[in-house]
């Protein structure tokens, strides 16, 4: 079954700063191959609202916060996403849509994979059931 977790990321707290810290085969179960960043949201936009055929990633709050859904076809779930030293692990072929924004909010996606255009994702609901229906 597809799933989805928390990861902890180390936080080292500085006289001058803090450091957010995570590794490839400490914290991340995968060889890092692409990070981007999703910021400057509009109000009530939402954004995702697909699923990754292979790729696998983490989601990191960098700053402000904003709410992700999940679902595998069988379980849904609605996570906050405010503290920068959890990372949300979600599978390949689960469905995710980020939203409710904060103005500040930086999600930071770090993923197993470079980005593949054409054939990734599933955008449509009904098409990413009938796949998992599949075995897909």
């Amino acid at each position: 079954m597809r799933s989805w977790n928390f990861i902890k990321l180390n936080k080292v707290v500085e006289e001058d700063g803090s450091l957010l810290v995570t590794e490839v085969n400490n914290r991340v179960p995968f060889e890092i191959k692409r990070i981007f960043f999703v910021k400057e949201v509009i109000a009530g936009a939402s954004r995702g609202n697909h699923a990754t055929k292979k790729t696998k990633l983490i989601l990191v709050p960098i700053a402000g916060s904003c709410k992700v859904h999940v679902d595998n076809g069988e379980v849904q779930e609605d996570i906050v996403m405010d503290d920068d030293t959890k990372g949300l692990y979600i599978d390949e072929m689960v469905w995710r849509s980020m939203y409710d924004f904060t103005p500040d909010c930086v999600m930071m996606a770090i993923c197993d994979r470079p980005y593949e255009p054409g054939n990734e994702t599933y955008e449509d609901y009904d098409e990413y059931m009938n796949a998992l229906k599949k075995g897909e």
